[in-house]
């Protein structure tokens, strides 16, 4: 195995990079980092949770000057607009049996005194491997040869609690508009050496500023001195909060250097003897003396239980062996003295595979291989069939006839019972459990015996995203269906349960939503609690540090990625791919509202034909007349008054206190920053007209957008000619926002809708019903007008008569004027006006008779019964 020299290439492609991928896998997110080398490109991307973590502590390493991805493509840096001083890819030439392979590391990057850095991510037991070695040896010389390091993060050496801290502070890093006055007031009150806790800070300072301010820039003052190393907190042993004490070093004092990382991941040679506790270390090496005989047993291929039991069978029998008692040696390791009696005697026989749980037992299975392999095939099959299937199956029998034909002699099937002892030896396997769960992508397993909710130190540290579609009608004001389903979004705490922020949309949910989800989160919800007039607070708004969403393309998208990265300084984070269990907090949620909101709500479709039976969806929902406001009304009210004040099994508390507590003792990172710049978080439009860059033109002075025209005066005049991007808000179309070159410029406003407000859905359905209503009264016109002329085109014959007789009724009219008087003209022209074509009468009687209405006949009457004649016929 050998090593070449390295440096980073600069020809334009590598073969399997994707601009997509790095290494062949999808991007799991991004951390923004402020070693990135420029201010302005701050994203850092990682694949998995290790990655994540060795990206944190590179960014709070005080040796480490910059860092950058070191396995992307040109094309990928440039797609993904991340900044690579050193070159990408870096390759790393190595030797692997022979023959020569290229090395690209996860991280590269420069120390402070100039020497290279290259950092590597992995599992313990993946980076244990050969040729993972190979690559290990070839980082390491070249680092050597640079002045540099080579470090491998693992699971074991990458603090969990480290990683949480560091998320903390990291998120709490942003400047704000009064932090530099704020931060020298603090640091003339709090010296070097000295201990001080936000808390008590808050309660000093907190009649300049407001406590949230204070708060934001001790963290921040915190987060700052450990990334120089000038924290004095151990991070790796506490949970950062509100009574925290923190103390900060001189500057001018050697900087504290977090626990360094391996440069390799040798094998220790050390046996780890699992001791009696009566004996030490000095004792163990029991082999070397010769006592018993036979080959020796290497115990790392043990589990840990098994070989806690190998060591003190192999002590017990040794000491056995060496001449004290059996019964006193089985006492001393609380041994059965009959069990360590046997098992001397199996020591003498096999040496120490006998003192293996287990190990020397060895029976061949009646069942033969082939039919082994048969019966596992068949048991694992899609249709998952029954023990008593799998005996019977045809397979079987046929597999018995062609090895009895190729053995020469018969061989008989395996009977039933012999089928069913194997299954269920194999029952509890890992890949027969998968294959007969009946999922298509079963859930993993889990790897930890610590709850991942309750190991979450701080609220709003990670916060589950996901999108849920309410099954409802909704009707517009006038009472027709807009749509059948409801979209909505939800930002929730994974610590408290607690929910941040809610969105609906009648359409399916874009980048808009998301941002308008994330901007409510941002903000205090006084005034939606006061609009939708819910009866109990909503006091949940914070600044996320971590936002853990579906592999959907919102947060992955570009525009998303610059608000909550690059902006807003937000790590997000993708769930792994069919795996709904890891957003099993927002999940739940959704089941909540689900089967106590939207189900029981008028007009609910359910979630299929058989839940819905005969309930008439449509009929329901035109009766309630739900419309988008009022579902939003009762959908924010759901929340607040229903589901936060619900009892949560797994935390032992409601979510609205457990957030409050939290909040109280830990604090929250807030948005501190322009309310302005968040109303701007609006859905960029793209203009389908201009497929080259999107964007819009403005032509005489005015500007059509959605089909309706927009006019800003004297805006519009001098940006004529010029192509401009446009920002809006689904909620309302009435203003859109005008960007030029990436900045805003201001506003336009829509002729039609002045004086109201309109949502872009019910602009679409107004549209269509003027549509449907134009084309009824275009029928109406143009019938009328085809009646017209085909009377104009009747001849000079039929208009000569018309116009006789319309000249004889004129004179018969004015012949009224003659007969009767003012008054009874005033009374006939009343009447005739009164008179509706429907109710002129249709018998030949010249007045309106009162409607026949059979009266009873008087009481005494007697009743008198006719005699009924029978028919004659005309044959009769």
């Amino acid at each position: 195995m050998d090593t070449q020299s390295s440096s980073p290439v600069t020809r334009p492609g590598t073969p399997g990079l994707d601009i997509f991928k790095i290494a062949g896998k999808s991007i799991s997110g991004y951390v923004p980092s402020m070693k990135t080398g420029d201010e302005r490109q701050v994203r850092q991307p990682y694949m998995s949770t290790l990655e994540q973590r060795l990206l944190l502590h590179l960014e709070y390493h005080p040796h480490v000057q910059m860092f950058q991805r070191g396995d992307v493509s040109p094309a990928f840096a440039q797609a993904r607009r991340l900044n690579t001083p050193l070159g990408t890819p870096y390759r790393i030439t190595y030797l692997y049996e022979g023959k020569s392979h290229d090395y690209l590391p996860d991280f590269v990057g420069a120390l402070c005194d100039g020497g290279l850095l290259i950092a590597e991510a992995g599992r313990e037991d993946e980076k244990r491997k050969e040729q993972a070695q190979a690559k290990a040896e070839a980082a390491r010389r070249l680092a050597q040869l640079k002045g540099g390091v080579y470090w491998i993060g693992t699971d074991q050496n990458l603090s969990l609690i480290r990683h949480r801290n560091l998320q903390f502070l990291h998120i709490r890093r942003e400047p704000f508009r009064t932090y530099d006055e704020i931060a020298a007031t603090l640091l003339a009150s709090w010296p070097w050496g000295e201990m001080g806790s936000v808390n008590a800070f808050v309660q000093r300072f907190g009649s300049h500023w407001s406590d949230h301010e204070v708060e934001a820039a001790v963290w921040k003052l915190a987060g700052d001195a450990a990334s120089m190393g000038r924290l004095v907190v151990d991070l790796s042993g506490v949970e950062l909060s509100l009574s925290t004490p923190l103390v900060l070093l001189d500057p001018n004092a050697p900087p504290i250097l977090p626990d360094p990382l391996p440069s390799s991941l040798e094998e220790d040679v050390r046996l780890d003897l699992h001791l009696h506790p009566h004996d030490t270390e000095d004792d163990v090496p029991f082999e070397l003396q010769g006592i018993i005989a036979g080959l020796t047993f290497d115990a790392f291929e043990l589990k840990e239980e098994e070989r806690a039991r190998f060591y003190r069978n192999l002590h017990a029998a040794t000491e056995v062996l060496s001449g004290k008692k059996v019964r006193q040696v089985a006492k001393a390791y609380e041994m059965a003295p009959a069990t360590l009696s046997r098992l001397v005697q199996r020591v003498k026989v096999l040496g120490q595979i006998a003192c293996v749980p287990h190990g020397a037992y060895h029976r061949d299975p009646a069942l033969r291989p082939e039919f082994q392999e048969m019966i596992r095939k068949l048991y694992t099959s899609r249709q998952r069939p029954s023990i008593m299937a799998v005996y019977e199956d045809v397979r079987l029998k046929r597999l018995a006839e062609a090895l009895s034909a190729s053995e020469g002699k018969l061989v008989q099937g395996p009977t039933y019972r012999q089928v069913q002892y194997f299954l269920k030896g194999i029952a509890r396997e890992a890949k027969v459990a998968e294959a007969r769960s009946g999922l298509k992508h079963p859930p993993p397993e889990r790897i930890s015996p610590q709850s991942y909710v309750l190991s979450i130190p701080s609220p709003a540290l990670i916060c589950q995203v996901d999108e849920h579609t309410l099954d409802l009608l909704v009707v517009s004001s006038d009472g027709a269906v807009i749509t059948r389903r409801v979209h909505g979004a939800v930002l929730i705490c994974v610590k408290t349960a607690a929910i941040l922020g809610a969105v609906l949309s009648l359409d399916s949910l874009n980048e808009e939503d998301y941002m308008r989800l994330l901007k409510q989160s941002l903000e205090p919800k006084d005034r939606l609690t006061i609009l939708y007039e819910c009866e109990h607070p909503w006091p949940c708004f914070g600044k996320p540090a971590v936002i853990f969403h579906d592999r959907g393309k919102i947060f992955t998208s570009e525009r998303a990625t610059q608000v909550v990265v690059d902006r807003l300084k937000i790590t997000t984070e993708q769930a792994p791919p069919f795996a709904p269990s890891a957003k099993g907090t927002v999940e739940a949620l959704f089941t909540w509202t689900t089967r106590k909101f939207e189900h029981r709500l008028a007009g609910t479709t359910k979630a299929t034909p058989k839940d819905r039976a005969a309930y008439d969806s449509v009929r329901e929902a035109l009766k309630a007349g739900i419309t988008f406001d009022v579902l939003e009304k009762l959908f924010i009210q759901s929340i607040v008054d229903g589901y936060m004040q619900e009892w949560n099994d797994l935390r032992r508390q409601t979510p609205i206190a457990l957030w409050e507590h939290a909040v109280g003792a830990i604090g929250l990172p807030r948005y501190l920053g322009s309310q302005d710049d968040l109303k701007l978080l609006l859905m960029k439009a793209v203009s389908r007209k201009n497929s080259a860059t999107g964007r819009y033109a403005i032509r005489q002075g005015e500007l059509s957008f959605l089909g309706r025209s927009y006019t800003s005066p004297g805006l519009l005049d001098r940006l004529r000619g010029r192509e401009i991007d446009i920002y809006y808000d689904r909620r309302d179309i009435s203003v859109i926002y005008l960007f030029l070159e990436g900045e805003l410029v201001g506003e336009a406003y829509c002729k039609e809708f002045l004086h109201r407000r309109v949502s872009i859905w019910e602009a679409t359905v107004e549209r269509h019903t003027d549509i449907a209503l134009k084309k009824e009264a275009t029928a109406r016109s143009l019938s009328s007008r085809q009646k017209i002329q085909e009377e104009a085109n009747a001849g000079k014959r039929v208009h000569s008569l018309e116009t006789k007789r319309l000249e004889k009724q004129r004179q018969l009219d004015l012949q009224r004027h003659e007969i009767h008087p003012s008054h009874v003209q005033a009374t006939l022209q009343a009447l005739k006006e009164q008179q509706t074509p429907s109710s002129l009468p249709t018998s030949k009687s010249p007045g309106l008779l009162p409607p026949a209405v059979p009266e009873d006949d008087p009481p005494g009457t007697a009743v008198v019964h006719l005699r009924v004649r029978k028919l004659r016929r005309e044959d009769d």
